[in-house]
């Protein structure tokens, strides 16, 4: 199998983060919470992947390693970057984005959380927990297996694809609960510019002051940052018009930031350069947000 280069972050998505003086828009800066890394400058194709994510058996055993991530590229990963450019937010107005975009933006968001490794290495591991359990029930049962996995030796292995199917659909029922919630659009102010990062949508039930739900339950608050100037968030709580754009004062913004990297799993991307912020990474190594299976 060769080792070709899945993105779980989309580049055009990360390109929303990308530093000023860059005329290029593929550059970020890359915050590691691991202590002793220092952030670097790197390009958006060099971050966010994984060899042979997306790659998938045939039922005759052969290896797919280009269908997904084609699909994903030609498709949603291809789409989203157009979306957000013709979003044009306007203080104290409602954002104007069309229903079609809205969905997709919807999926977006919601795949953007199952992607990632935070999602698919627990469904791995889920699967590996329940086959383990199998196989020693089937040794309880069968005594000539018993001896032989006593002589020899059985070894249980999950194949990492098995995540696939759980993301697609978990994906869907997540984006159904965001297009039924208030969309509200936040803009930071410009010494505050929004990061984001290898897990980058934060779900919480904080709005309905419950601790422990997962993003597609009705009361579940969902946070993007979709570019450096833009945040999205889908709350259950109303009384704002839907699709309102608010504006940030420099301490929300900066809290906003705080959610992001707390929920990260290992790197955060940002459009500039700060040894301050990069100590306030430090602080959240350990930290990651996951969705519990």
């Amino acid at each position: 199998m060769s080792a070709t280069r899945h993105h779980f972050v989309p580049q055009g998505y990360l390109r929303g983060f990308a530093i000023d003086d860059d005329s290029s828009g593929s550059f970020v800066w890359v915050y590691d919470k691991i202590a002793g890394r220092a952030p670097r400058k790197k390009s958006v194709k060099s971050i966010a992947w994984a060899p042979a994510y997306y790659a998938q058996e045939h039922s005759d055993g052969s290896i797919d390693l280009d269908s997904i991530e084609n699909a994903l590229a030609k498709s949603i990963d291809n789409e989203i970057p157009k979306i957000l450019n013709r979003i044009i937010p306007i203080v104290g107005r409602p954002a104007t984005i069309s229903e079609d975009d809205k969905g997709t933006l919807a999926y977006f968001i919601a795949l953007s959380m199952t992607r990632v490794p935070s999602f698919r290495d627990g469904i791995n591991a889920l699967h590996e927990q329940i086959g383990k359990i199998e196989l020693s029930l089937m040794q309880e049962q069968d005594l000539e297996l018993k001896n032989l996995a006593s002589k020899y030796g059985l070894i249980f292995e999950v194949k990492p694809w098995v995540s696939l199917y759980p993301m697609f659909e978990m994906a869907k029922s997540i984006a159904t609960s965001a297009l039924s919630k208030n969309w509200q659009f936040y803009v930071p102010p410009p010494e505050v510019p929004l990061v984001t990062s290898d897990n980058p949508v934060v779900f919480s039930g904080a709005a309905a002051g419950l601790k422990q739900l997962g993003p597609a339950h009705p009361q579940s608050e969902l946070l993007i940052h979709l570019r450096k100037d833009l945040a999205l968030v889908c709350t259950p709580q109303s009384g704002y018009p839907d699709m309102q754009v608010f504006q940030l004062r420099p301490y929300d913004a900066r809290k906003f930031n705080r959610g992001i990297v707390r929920s990260a799993r290992q790197r955060v991307f940002a459009n500039h350069y700060s040894d301050t912020f990069d100590s306030f990474v430090k602080k959240y190594v350990g930290q990651e947000q996951r969705i519990i299976v």
